[in-house]
């Protein structure tokens, strides 16, 4: 019994370990009306959310976020945003975008085993068949 309690203790201490290494990233680009955002993500939760002012901004969480390869660029068609898991270390962690980027943007998303929510957005969504390779 001593065992387990041991056990539990170590995952307990794990998990605030975890949660104590969330690291928080901004960014904010001015765009052009119908400009591209496009993000690549896995293991996420991501909110979408419209608002009318002429820029793109992005907050996100990563949980034990040395774990993670996160990368962004900006030209005149678009913003890109890829954010990959690392082998091994980023097998634990997650990650959370909140998004806010004009109605006029043109929205392209490569994802992974993640969730979308898409808030004060008007448009028509379009998916490939699940079963598609990415």
């Amino acid at each position: 019994m001593r065992m387990l309690d041991n056990i539990w203790n170590v995952l307990r201490i794990v998990g605030a370990a975890r949660e104590l290494a969330l690291e928080t990233r901004r960014f904010n680009w001015k765009v052009a009306a119908g400009t591209t955002f496009f993000l690549q993500a896995e293991y996420a939760d991501i909110r979408l959310e419209a608002h009318e002012r002429p820029e793109i901004l992005a907050k996100v969480e990563l949980q034990a976020g040395f774990g993670w390869q996160l990368a962004t660029d900006q030209d005149e068609a678009g913003v890109y945003m890829i954010a990959r898991r690392k082998a091994l270390i980023g097998s634990i962690s997650r990650a959370k975008f909140d998004i806010k980027l004009p109605e006029q943007t043109h929205i392209s998303l490569k994802m992974k085993n993640c969730q979308v929510c898409l808030a004060e957005l008007d448009r028509a969504l379009d998916l490939p068949p699940v079963a598609s390779p990415m």
